[in-house]
């Protein structure tokens, strides 16, 4: 069996192991909550039909009408895109499609990771575990409601190419690294900012240890990599900023949604070790954004990697003919300490930390709401540390028990941060029938009432996210929306809507140029929308001015005609 094979096999066995995917699961029920979940279901799935259907308009999505561009007020998951559409039109089921997606995401970043690992150790084993440190802790685990953030695999990946680029200074290198940029920065804006500041960090620290080559030398590479990278991120930077500056999205100092050191040492919930004996460390009690556990094995081995580079300085180790690359090492680890200054927030303990200076001087940190998740950066760090500090311990061991160290710490470590995935099954049922009679009918502006806004607390994203999700159905342009952020005056034009058929929720309908009118009843995710009584109440007043009435399942449609 080749060491290839051996390699995917044990990808797929970590995934298998680790995430748990049934097919059972796979079908019927997602990560985590009906939150974030089906709002980045909806996000890929528009990105899908966009660039099929409207690739110079893709950021137009069919929430917030009529303002342009809101696909923007969020991740757009773009870059990812096109493989959910695939994986969408082969299984013909979204939550097939988005479960796949995690998992592949998943092996990816280990295969990434790995390919990094063994750049800086050139051996396997240690390639192994600094993958497996990478790839297996609490944050990844925690944050499987969020596929953006499954695309950390692609920062390693990026980090292996820069190294690659300034050692061989090869303008294919810059192309490449240029490519991954893209992906990554498409998928999730603040990776794609924490990349450029761990790639100046790299930079500056092996310009500082002399062993940078010449300057001169690296233009044509640095020229490439730049201009590539420019020339497609350029134009979606801008968009993004018309986007945030016109709706007022300026993110503020959000200390709760920082790194405390004690989440380093909070598992997920129900983690198999430690189960929820931890919880009390939690810094801010929200454990969602918290728990960044690597390990109790990881940390010891992490501060033990800490003296060997101390203890090594600046030689190059060369044992059982494997060059370890200290100098890159010592990069990476000045990359993840400057990650973790910004990941503790503005004011860590009261004082001023070094994220206020990125969010006031540098563009795109003003956006940056959960500070903590720059952390991927130090993981990798902390990586390097620990399988650095296993090889200073395979040295100090008999030959017949060194294989046996590394396959040992792995499995303290996988036994340390595993647990139960939590997921939630996705209703269907009746509410699907309205979105299918619209796919039937002429394309035109959809109102869903009772409308969610900001002003409904928790209420807004699990109802509304819902809503996008069965609007891939039709795809009809909506006044409804959920994302990152709304637009200026979405929460008062809720307050109007909702009293529909008022004279002023009319005049405002009018306005917005509104064919369709959902009236929702029962319950939605639990929150309960219209009565029957007050649903057939609303429909006969629609249907004295003029509108098609008609039922389907517990919902209600009113059609206002062509002429709206």
């Amino acid at each position: 069996m080749s060491l290839c094979l051996k390699r995917w096999i044990l990808w797929l066995g970590l995934a298998g192991l680790l995430l748990q995917p049934t097919p059972h699961r796979i079908s019927t029920s997602v990560a985590g909550d009906l939150g974030d979940s089906m709002f980045l279901t909806w996000t890929l799935s528009w990105g899908a039909h966009g660039l099929a259907t409207q690739p110079l308009r893709v950021f137009d999505a069919n929430i917030y009408h009529p303002h342009a561009n809101t696909l923007a007020l969020s991740d757009s998951m773009l870059s990812f895109a096109p493989i959910f559409g695939v994986l969408k039109w082969l299984t013909g089921d979204a939550i097939v499609a988005i479960n796949i997606l995690v998992i592949g995401m998943f092996v990816l970043a280990l295969v990434c990771s790995h390919a990094l690992g063994k750049w800086l150790f050139g051996r396997e084993d240690l390639a192994i575990l600094f993958a497996v440190v990478v790839c297996c802790n609490s944050y990844v685990f925690g944050q499987q409601n969020h596929p953006q953030l499954q695309t950390f695999g692609l920062i390693s990946l990026c980090l292996l190419l820069l190294f690659r680029a300034i050692e061989r200074r090869r303008r294919r290198d810059g192309v490449a690294l240029a490519a991954v940029t893209v992906v990554l920065a498409l998928a999730n804006v603040l990776y794609g900012l924490i990349w450029v500041v761990a790639a100046v960090a790299v930079v500056v620290t092996l310009a500082a240890r002399r062993v940078l080559p010449p300057i001169r030398s690296l233009v044509p590479v640095g020229l490439t990599a730049g201009v590539c990278t420019g020339m497609v991120l350029g134009p979606v930077a801008l968009l993004y900023r018309r986007v945030l500056d016109t709706h007022g999205v300026k993110r503020g100092y959000e200390q709760s949604n920082s790194l405390g050191l004690r989440d380093l040492i909070t598992p997920q919930r129900d983690n198999w070790s430690w189960g929820s004996s931890l919880d009390a460390f939690n810094s801010f009690g929200r454990p969602g954004e918290h728990p960044y556990f690597v390990g109790f094995t990881a940390l010891l081995l992490g501060l033990v990697g800490v003296a060997v580079i101390v203890l090594l300085g600046r030689k190059d180790p060369c044992r059982d003919d494997v060059r370890i690359r200290i100098d890159e090492i010592v990069a990476l680890v000045v990359a993840g300490l400057v990650a973790l200054m910004l990941a503790v927030g503005p004011t860590p303990n009261g004082w001023s930390g070094p994220f206020r200076l990125f969010h006031a001087y540098v563009p795109g940190f003003d956006g940056v709401r959960v500070t903590a998740r720059f952390t991927v950066v130090t993981f990798i760090a902390g990586a390097a540390l620990v399988a650095l500090a296993v090889w200073w311990l395979q040295q100090r061991l008999q030959s017949r028990l060194r294989p046996a160290l590394v396959p040992m710490i792995v499995l303290l470590i996988l036994i340390e941060v595993g647990g139960p995935m939590g997921r939630v099954v996705v209703p269907e049922g009746d509410h699907r029938l309205v979105y299918e009679a619209l796919a039937e009918m002429d394309e035109g502006v959809v109102l869903e009432l009772p409308i969610r806004t900001q002003n409904d607390g928790a209420v807004w994203p699990f109802v509304e996210a819902m809503r996008m999700y069965h609007a891939t159905i039709d795809f009809n342009p909506r006044i409804n929306g959920y994302s990152g952020s709304a637009p200026r005056g979405f929460d008062a034009l809720g307050d109007i809507l909702n009293g529909y058929p008022s004279k002023e929720a009319g005049e405002s309908i009018d306005g917005l140029g509104v064919r369709y009118v959902i009236l929702h009843t029962g319950t939605e995710q639990g929150i309960q929308a219209y009565t029957v009584a007050e649903a057939e109440a609303i429909a006969a007043v629609a249907a004295d001015l003029g509108g098609t009435i008609s039922r389907h399942g517990n919902d209600w449609l009113v059609d206002r005609g062509e002429n709206v």
